[in-house]
This record gives C-alpha cells, structure tokens and sequence, in this order.
C-alpha cells in the first residue's frame, strides 16, 4: 500500500478544520453555543494537526 504524501495530508487536515469551522457555526447559528462546541473542538484539533504537519514538512 502507497504511503499518502505529507502534502496531502495537510491539505485533509485543513479541509476538515475548514468544514467543522463552517458546521460550528451554522449550528451556533440555528440552535446556539451549546450544541456546536463539539464542532469548535473539532476545528481546533484539526487546525493543530495542520500546523503540526506543516512544521514538520518545512523542517526536513
């Protein structure tokens, strides 16, 4: 099995960030803070995996 390249899986990981970002707030939007900050965390997990994979593609 084929390896992903380190590229793409930056470009997942802030797709994903990118997408909970809009779902949490379309929901704190319609139905409030306290059902969409599961969609926040999300963002913010997904967004320090991006950084992280950046980091570490640029160091090498």
């Amino acid at each position: 099995m084929k390896q992903i390249p380190v590229k793409t899986l930056e470009i997942i990981w802030l797709t994903a960030a990118i997408l909970a970002a809009l779902a949490g707030l379309h929901k704190t939007y319609f139905h409030g803070f306290a059902s969409s900050y599961q969609f926040f965390i999300i963002f913010l997990l997904s967004l320090l995996m991006y950084l992280n994979r950046r980091n570490l593609r640029k160091s090498k």
